[in-house]
């Protein structure tokens, strides 16, 4: 029995910087490994892989740093076009050589102390913000720089970024024990099926992402009962300023509800249908109630926020000049309500 290789991310309490060193670490070794899991363990993050790294893949690390990835302004959205560039060329350095990747592996960070971008880490807004309610400062909390490029690998690869005039909104799966390359194959996917901002805000796109990321995890299921490859969604709001995104809000959006029911062909139903409606809903003016107490039910299935969102849904398929999203199945509302939280 070969002998299990394992990489432990302790986790600090800065939930999008830990999250995101661990995935960036799980990229490195799936690309030096040919493949590699991450868990989240309690109190680490955990990356294993049953192959010793080769080296002698490490040229590949550069289809994870290409100038095309899209969201190299998104993660570090608060810093200027030439600072993006300029840490950029510092980081295909820094990752192609084999001794960096080698005091990476162990975690050790003896480098230069530098700024972590808020957009880096949603979650750290009032340590970081200034008293004088106009000026805004990133000076305050300092990391090691191969910290900052282990984060930044991991960020611009796994996490999902959707923006309107005013807000964007990032969204980060939390892993259970889980294929890095079915982690990114799920961002590709969810990056290309769920379009824009939805019009009821940034709580509808994190759920209409939700919705879609649970169908995902089914479709890389290979036969046999379903089994969730992700935790739920950690995600981030960027409110837009006049000089500079800064953060607005964050949370975690639980997938329980959704994965009790995509096990069964009847919540499945269900489960598409609200895609549907979350669809319509996201382009459509005139439906963000409906979209806001579906949302709000799927996060949290008690029985007052079914009553809230199914009297919308029923008040909507009566009026006469409305869209219609139709009615349910009663063997998929069933299945629905099976699960619902009764206080």
């Amino acid at each position: 029995m070969s002998r299990m290789n394992r990489y432990l991310v302790p986790k600090t309490g800065w939930q999008f910087l830990d999250l995101a060193k661990a995935y960036g670490l799980g990229i490195i070794v799936h690309t030096l490994s040919r493949e590699a899991i991450i868990a989240d363990m309690g109190s680490y993050y955990e990356i294993r892989s049953k192959n010793k790294p080769e080296f002698s893949e490490l040229p590949k690390i550069g289809k994870y740093l290409g100038e095309d990835i899209e969201e190299w302004g998104n993660v570090l959205g608060t810093l200027g076009k030439a600072k993006i560039k300029t840490l950029r060329k510092e980081m295909v350095g820094f990752f192609t050589n084999e001794d960096n990747i080698k005091q990476v592996l162990k975690l050790e960070f003896n480098g230069k102390p530098v700024t972590l971008p808020q957009s880096l880490e949603l979650g750290a807004s009032k340590g970081i913000r200034k008293a004088v309610p106009s000026s805004y400062s990133e000076d305050q909390v300092k990391i090691p720089a191969e910290e900052l490029y282990l984060a930044v690998l991991g960020a611009i690869n796994i996490s999902v970024w959707k923006g309107s005039k005013d807000y964007s909104v990032v969204v980060y799966p939390l892993p259970l024990d889980t294929r890095i390359e079915d982690i990114y194959t799920i961002k590709h996917k969810l990056k290309e099926s769920v379009k824009g901002f939805h019009r009821a805000g940034y709580f509808s796109t994190v759920a209409r992402i939700a919705v879609r990321l649970v169908k995902e995890e089914k479709e890389l299921m290979s036969g046999g009962s379903f089994l969730p490859k992700i935790g739920g969604i950690l995600y981030g709001v960027m409110m837009k300023t006049g000089n500079q995104p800064k953060p607005f809000t964050s949370g975690l959006f639980p997938l329980d509800f959704l994965h009790s029911l995509i096990e069964m062909p009847e919540g499945e139903e269900a489960i598409d249908k609200w895609i549907d409606i979350l669809d319509r809903t996201s382009y459509i003016k005139g439906y963000e109630d409906v979209a806001m107490a579906l949302s709000k039910f799927i996060a949290e299935p008690t029985l007052e926020d079914y009553y809230s969102y199914i009297r919308l849904h029923l008040r909507n398929e009566l009026r006469s000049d409305s869209i219609k999203f139709g009615s349910y199945d009663s063997d998929s509302l069933l299945e629905v309500l099976k699960n619902v939280e009764v206080s």
